[in-house]
């Protein structure tokens, strides 16, 4: 039920689809779904109505209760309308659900759902008053809003969410990995994660973690699951296989491109000793089919061949893998289409026909050695990134920390003024001595009741007390009568501070006509 009595939804079932950081194979979301009768819709928040506010409060309820419970930050992400999330009434709905169910705003992720190509500048406003508040954005990567860079950019996104159908093309088409790593450097450079879901094989799976993905979630990971057994995977510590995050095996491997078999025979025969893991291809678009479904560190590629030449191929595996090392080894030379291609980076050696053995061995180590060097460069720039990462997220949580601890300095400043004021105008006559027995605080009333030892502040309590009081001030408690003029007045002794930590001894002078 929501605050109005409402029910969610009825006969609707609430499931939550792991989502794991690619990096560490952890655990760290959960991707919000509904099951509702005879109609498959993922968009949590459609309108501003007391049943979507409902469905989020439960949602956000769960998190807040897993993350409490099990001592993790789960990040809750469910679809919403662009049009709902700028209405007024969402906003202060969201923050009605975020204190009653106690979940950090960081750990809720919007994902913007929109059919608009662009964005007004009072629609990023209002997401921008949500963001401010700690919440996160995602889009997807086949939203309108994200076809325009100018647009995208202008909104306060921190993620972006490859969608299946993209996802599939990586091991489908041979050009669907180019596509993907552009969507991934793309996000990068804007400093947004990159999430894709609709895994369900390890080789996409594979090509996404080599290439950059941050999140994943899909079949391969785990389905949409009820609360019960999503709470089974945290309390067991689920995480991705470790095999899946170490990457393609390092195996170094080799690409043969010729149209005629023979030659591909020699080459094999020819290198079938260097410890290579060799892969062949008869043609440019058998060679684009094996890219796609294999990894592929080293390239050597006949130039003339039928319905594609080296050149044209070499320029489609440089799309595909950037980093892979690209020769080819032809006895016919076009000149300027190969110059062209070494120079615009595609080639990286032309080798001819017929080769020398010792030669060619050593061009295809040579080879080896530049993807083993731009490989460790590749890592450690991944290191370095995540490690800059890092730490804008913990000067990020440092800042929040000072921002808190500021902002209760001031309350306790605010209340320390206070309290002072309080007790100044007291009526009832207060003196607080320091533990070396000097009198550290007066209120009006003690300055009025002692006005012959004004000012009070800085002077002994036996230069103003009689004294018997000295007993009194060392056992710091207890109570003794003192007269001042024709008033006779109940002195309370006060002790301040803790019994090991003594702050001095408060006075309080009561009216012996007004003691009860």
């Amino acid at each position: 039920m929501d605050t109005a009595g409402n029910p969610p939804l009825p006969d609707t079932a609430f499931l939550y689809q792991p989502r794991f950081d690619c990096r560490s194979g952890e655990l760290v979301g959960a991707k919000f779904y509904m099951e509702r009768p005879q109609r498959n819709d993922n968009v949590v928040i459609t309108a501003v109505s007391s049943v979507c506010l409902a469905t989020l409060r439960e949602a956000c309820q769960q998190i807040s209760t897993w993350n409490q419970t099990y001592g993790k930050r789960i990040v809750l992400t469910l679809g919403a309308r662009l049009d709902a999330l700028c209405d007024p009434a969402f906003n202060h709905g969201l923050n009605a659900i975020l204190l009653d169910t106690r979940l950090e705003p960081r750990c809720l992720e919007l994902n913007i759902i929109t059919s608009q190509a662009e964005i007004p500048d009072t629609t990023a406003a209002a997401l921008q008053h949500l963001k401010s508040c700690g919440i996160r954005f995602a889009i997807s990567a086949a939203s309108p809003a994200n076809a325009r860079l100018a647009w995208i950019k202008r909104l306060p996104v921190d993620s972006l969410e490859v969608p299946a159908r993209l996802v599939q093309d990586v091991a489908a088409d041979p050009e669907g990995v180019a596509i993907v790593r552009a969507l991934i450097s793309r996000a990068h450079k804007m400093k947004l994660t990159v999430s894709a879901k609709g895994i369900d094989n390890a080789h996409t799976a594979s090509v996404l973690l080599a290439n950059g993905c941050d999140l994943m979630q899909g079949p391969l990971f785990g389905s949409a699951l009820p609360a019960d057994a999503f709470a089974q995977l945290l309390a067991a510590d689920r995480r991705l296989d470790a095999s899946l995050l170490c990457g393609p095996a390092p195996d170094r491997t080799l690409l043969l491109v010729d149209d005629e078999d023979n030659i591909l025979s020699s080459l094999r025969r020819l290198l079938r000793r260097e410890g290579y893991t060799i892969l062949t291809a008869n043609s440019g678009k058998a060679g684009l089919e094996v890219l796609a479904a294999h990894p592929v560190d080293v390239i050597v590629s006949d130039q003339r061949m039928p319905g594609m030449t080296g050149v044209e191929f070499l320029r489609k595996a440089k799309d595909m893998y950037p980093d892979s090392v690209r020769l080819v080894l032809s006895g016919y030379t076009d000149l300027q289409s190969v110059t062209d291609a070494i120079n615009e980076g595609a080639i990286y050696k032309f080798l001819t026909k017929p080769w020398d053995d010792a030669m060619l061995r050593a061009n295809i180590e040579e080879a080896f050695r530049r993807k083993a060097l731009s490989d460790d460069n590749q890592r450690l720039g991944s290191e370095l990134r995540h490690a800059n990462t890092e730490l804008e997220r913990i000067n990020e949580r440092l800042k929040c920390v000072l921002a808190d601890q500021d902002r209760r300095l001031r309350m306790d400043e605010a209340a320390l003024s206070l309290t002072q004021e309080a007790l100044a105008v007291m009526p009832v006559p207060l003196l607080g001595i320091d533990p070396g027995g000097m009198i550290a605080f007066a209120n009006r009333a003690a300055e009025g009741l002692f006005a012959n030892h004004t000012p009070l502040i800085g002077l002994n309590a036996d230069e103003v007390l009689p004294a018997d009081f000295t007993l009194l001030l060392a056992a710091g408690q207890g109570h003794a009568e003192i007269s001042c003029g024709t008033r006779s007045f109940r002195v309370e002794a006060h002790p301040l501070g803790e019994q090991n930590n003594s702050r001095g001894t408060l006075l309080s002078f009561t009216c012996r006509a007004d003691a009860s």
